[in-house]
């Protein structure tokens, strides 16, 4: 691949992100509200490790909230099979929002896919051992994915506790369902520790590169199985962007996965991870300058799948 052209094509995707000025931080996140709103930065890593990079990127860091479902599914997966994984969870679009309670009774009991609120929430559940064993658990996994230590933001953990109810009405539907089990406090103290994970689109780029190289890194090292990495990019695909994952992925052709933060991360089948990260974001909670940098990638590129 031409690796200069990829880098240009990086940072005109960026410039022309700037250029728009639609959307706002997700407010109903106390603590998202404060992001500066201008902040963009983007990021392409490639199989054979070479890391592209343009805009804030020196200082743009923001948490995972929903992109972060994406480590826990993958770990799942890893650690239980997808028969019992699935045995918990559906995994089909519902072409409804992230925090949907409709989907639950339309699809239910279950979740309709893992990367819906609901589904998440039902995963955290089926983790083992007391609280600090399951939080230490997550960051593992995501310091494994991510290639470094983490962090987690304790203000916007804090405020994802303060305001998290439409999260404790799915749990306690699904609860009231039979559909988990556990003390429901505990349980999504677990879900908001995972959404408060702090990364950049470095790492974010990174990590999805190991799906894009089915699940090996750039020196060959695997760290996911073919099959798990194969099993989430294809959820990430018709389900990564809840209600606009269809027109997504018409005008990209690349499994991606959003948060309400402002981080989108994309999957070139066997090309490269790409993050992008803005927190302007649309009525369905993604990214209004990562959609249109991640269209200028794909366009410019010819990353389209259907195109390769």
């Amino acid at each position: 691949m031409d690796v200069s052209r990829i880098h240009r094509v990086l940072n005109n995707a960026v410039a022309l992100a700037r250029l728009n000025n639609d959307g706002a931080p997700a407010t109903y996140i106390p603590e998202l509200a404060h992001a500066p709103h201008e902040m963009t930065s983007a990021a392409i890593t490639l199989r054979d490790g070479t890391c592209l990079r343009a805009g804030e990127t020196a200082f743009h860091r923001f948490t995972m909230h929903s992109v972060a479902k994406v480590i826990l599914l993958a770990a799942m997966l890893e650690e239980n099979g997808e028969r019992q994984v699935f045995s918990w969870i559906y995994a089909e679009p519902s072409g409804l929002s992230f925090s949907s309670a409709a989907q639950l009774d339309i699809f239910g009991p279950a979740p309709s896919n893992p990367l819906v609120n609901a589904g998440a929430i039902v995963l955290c559940s089926h983790l083992e051992g007391e609280k600090a064993e399951r939080l230490a658990w997550l960051e593992s996994w995501a310091e494994k994915l991510l290639g470094e230590r983490v962090r987690i933001n304790p203000r916007v953990f804090y405020s994802e506790l303060q305001t998290g109810d439409r999260n404790r009405a799915l749990a306690y539907l699904m609860k009231s369902n039979g559909v988990i089990n556990g003390d429901i406090a505990e349980i999504l103290h677990t879900y908001f520790y995972l959404c408060s994970i702090e990364t950049d689109v470095l790492q974010a780029s990174r990590m999805t590169m190991l799906f894009a190289n089915a699940g090996r890194e750039h020196t060959g090292a695997r760290l996911l199985s073919e099959r798990t990495a194969a099993i989430v990019t294809a959820i990430m695909t018709t389900s990564g962007l809840y209600d606009e994952s269809g027109m997504h992925l018409v005008r990209t052709g690349l499994p991606a996965k959003s948060g309400v933060s402002g981080l989108i991360v994309a999957v070139a089948l066997g090309r490269a991870g790409i993050a992008v990260a803005s927190p302007r974001i649309n009525e369905k909670g993604g990214s209004v300058r990562g959609h249109i940098m991640l269209e200028h990638i794909s366009r410019e590129l010819g990353w389209h799948f259907a195109l390769r």
